[in-house]
């Protein structure tokens, strides 16, 4: 009787002891912006005041114990003048701590790039940064995502399938993504991160005839009030794997901002970027962004913001200007 006591006991504490390490959450968060939008040389239906549901992410996550954690991360738009997208799980990854700011992560799990420069950049709910807007990168992917984290400098390996997230599929071969930082001094850093692989374009009976390829370089600064920062990005062949025609395409970002009060701050962005280097050398597009930030509670965040894009080519002169009301919801 007494051993039948001692093992029961033995069993409610470790099942305690799982249940104290153990935590689950659930939460979400929104992008939801009204705002009027005026084009010039083209015709498009997307004019005037409309609401738009830029994103709607609800995420899960389990911590099993101090090393162990899941997380699950839906995503949904549903953009003026168009129905509402599936359902993607941009995040769907087991997750592992290791020794010395070490981090493993299985599954679709962010990329270094995107992950990184995003934080830099910020106010991701106006827009998105310089390469996942304009297609030069994925912000996540099914792999193996590993990465290290330090004070003077940190680094990032993803071995990953190049499908992406919206529509997951396996090529004939992996791809692999890396990035690495320098933070040369307090707020200050220099990055540079690269990509090479097949994006999954060689799949079934598709011909690998080029290599995808990326190169990524940013030298920024941030501080509690201040954000200031350069990115640039160069592509070959990003859509061209599988074709006879080679193209590239590059850009340049920067931006800046200021939080002049402990809830307010002014921003400012351009872009500018050659999306067919080689195809269409004389195509570019500029994108201009100016903006006031208000954190009104701890679950809404607004802002005022005026955006042009401006595209020139040989054969066409576009313009596109919008101004409105942006939030940030989470819950």
């Amino acid at each position: 009787m007494t051993l039948s006591r001692i093992a029961v006991a033995l069993c409610l504490g470790g099942l305690l002891n799982v249940s104290a390490q153990a935590e689950t959450n659930l939460s979400s968060q929104l992008f939801i912006n009204a705002s009027n939008i005026q084009q010039k040389g083209q015709v498009s239906n997307r004019e005037g005041w409309e609401l738009d549901l830029k994103r709607f992410y609800l995420d899960f996550s389990h911590k099993f114990d101090e090393n162990w954690s899941t997380v699950v991360t839906t995503d949904v738009q549903w953009r003026r003048q168009q129905d509402p997208t599936d359902v993607w799980f941009r995040h769907a990854y087991v997750q592992r701590n290791l020794p010395d700011k070490q981090l493993l992560q299985l599954g679709v799990a962010p990329l270094p790039w995107i992950d990184y420069i995003a934080r830099k950049v910020g106010y991701r709910y106006v827009d998105p940064s310089l390469t996942p807007m304009n297609q030069f990168a994925g912000p996540t992917d099914l792999g193996v995502h590993y990465s290290n984290k330090n004070d003077n400098v940190s680094y990032a390996v993803s071995v990953v399938t190049g499908g992406g997230f919206k529509k997951p599929r396996v090529g004939d071969s992996v791809d692999v993504e890396a990035y690495a930082a320098w933070h040369i001094a307090p707020g200050l850093d220099i990055a540079v991160g690269g990509y090479r692989g097949a994006r999954t374009q060689d799949k079934d009976e598709a011909p690998k005839i080029n290599t995808a390829e990326r190169f990524n370089a940013s030298i920024n600064y941030q501080v509690k009030r201040i954000r200031l920062g350069v990115e640039y990005v160069h592509n070959n062949n990003w859509g061209q794997v599988a074709s006879l025609l080679k193209d590239a395409k590059s850009g340049w970002g920067s931006w800046a901002s200021y939080r002049y009060a402990p809830k307010q701050s002014v921003f400012v962005r351009y872009d500018t970027t050659k999306p067919n280097r080689r195809l269409n050398p004389g195509y570019e597009k500029d994108y201009v962004q100016v903006g006031w930030d208000w954190k009104v509670a701890p679950y809404l965040t607004v802002a005022i913001v005026g955006k042009r894009i401006e595209e020139t080519s040989v054969n066409f002169h576009r313009e596109s200007n919008e101004f409105g009301l942006w939030s940030m919801w989470n819950f």
